[in-house]
């Protein structure tokens, strides 16, 4: 049998399904339960959520399929149910005219059943199908067919949801900072990789009026949306401030303008924040229960102190300001706890960095092996880093 996959609306159909970018992604819990329950529920032998591409259909959640990811939409009943977008209830394939010549009902699986409800991107384009199969005949009653299309909504609900976290993403990259800092012998730079679409990790930096560099980064309690809403609020608040006060009242005045908004979410946020005078190398910091910064240099490393608890833990706290000199050659690092994933403890991470020779790069470069090494790994927390190097001449 020949399976048109081409009418009136499939260039949109398929923008839409590609718009979503789910396709050719790994498993996920929220679609794999579903997939799972329908099975039990129905009591069929196989389900799945399959979505149809132009020239195949990729099976995002399947279960009973013995592991099956894309199928060319010739041999894909959830095509009709696309291009039908509507229902589509075969109780028994080899004896139904339009589908018993069919691969679905001719293969060595012997499927009889199928029962499949279209699933829509968010703007009504039908993109995919939760199906069930079945090697032997079945019937579906009204009952039946009223719970399939609430479980079909499920599905829909999770496809708008990747779609609002999708676009939340790509806002919060536009909020770091994407130029660097024209500082004659030094170089700045940095990366965000939330483990999910968004996180509570940011790091940030600002030329200030009298030529001196303001950094931060920080790192909100949790992860996902509310996260990155207090991340993005915390950022505003500490870049707003440095424009108007010394680093001392940065911080200060950040954490009074965030300290209702933290104990109504009940969430604390630890910062980095400091101040490089490029002339000189001085640099000015306050850590607010952070602890994850150090300087990188030829002959070791030196880890910066506290200088109090994060903000938002102990309301109406005032932060120590700290001095320390990045000399030539000397990289200033500080990352989140997320990279405590792969090292126990800072010394640790300071460790690999030596025997990788980190220590010898410049901040661009450290960061994105730095950022390699997580990636090639997992990891299960938001990750940050942030550097900023002195050129050794300098």
């Amino acid at each position: 049998m020949t399976v048109k996959t081409v009418d009136r609306g499939e260039a949109a159909r398929v923008r839409a399904l590609h718009e979503l970018r789910i396709l050719d992604t790994p498993q996920e819990e929220r679609f794999d339960r579903v997939v799972r329950m329908a099975r039990d529920i129905f009591g069929v032998k196989a389900a799945a959520v399959n979505l149809v591409d132009a020239d195949r259909q990729f099976t995002k959640a399947g279960v009973g399929l013995g592991g099956a990811v894309e199928t060319a939409c010739e041999d894909a009943m959830c095509v009709f149910t696309v291009q039908a977008d509507d229902e589509l209830i075969v109780e028994d394939a080899t004896r139904d005219g339009r589908y018993r010549d069919h691969s679905f009902a001719t293969g060595e699986e012997g499927w009889r059943f199928y029962a499949g409800h279209p699933l829509h991107a968010p703007g009504g384009e039908p993109v995919g199908a939760l199906c069930l199969v079945d090697d032997r005949p079945r019937e579906m009653t009204d009952r039946d067919r009223q719970l399939l299309a609430e479980m079909a909504g499920w599905v829909e609900s999770e496809l708008a949801r990747q779609v609002e976290l999708d676009e939340a993403a790509e806002v919060q990259q536009i909020l770091m900072p994407h130029t660097r800092p024209d500082l004659p012998g030094w170089e700045v730079a940095g990366r965000c990789v939330p483990t999910r679409d968004i996180g509570g990790d940011f790091f940030t930096w600002q030329e200030l009026d009298d030529g001196r560099l303001q950094v931060h980064l920080a790192d909100v309690m949790g992860k996902g949306i509310a996260a990155a809403l207090l991340a993005a609020s915390v950022r505003a608040m500490l870049m707003g401030a440095a424009q108007f006060n010394d680093q001392d009242g940065t911080v200060h005045r950040a954490s009074l303008a965030a300290e209702q908004m933290l104990e109504d979410a009940r969430a604390f946020v630890t910062v980095f924040s400091a101040r490089l005078d490029p002339a000189t190398g001085v640099l000015e910091f306050v850590d607010a229960g952070h602890g994850l910064a150090f300087i990188l240099g030829q002959g070791g490393y030196r880890r910066l102190a506290l200088s109090g608890p994060p903000m938002g833990a102990l309301p109406g706290t005032r932060w120590t300001v700290q001095t320390t000199t990045l000399e030539p050659g000397e990289t200033l690092v500080v990352i989140s706890d997320g990279y405590l994933d792969f090292f126990p403890t800072l010394e640790e991470s300071v460790d690999f960095a030596y025997r990788s020779g980190l220590h010898r790069l410049g901040a661009a470069e450290l960061v994105e092996r730095m950022t390699a090494y997580a990636r090639g790994r997992g990891h299960d927390d938001d990750l940050t880093i942030l550097a900023v190097s002195r050129d050794e001449h300098g």
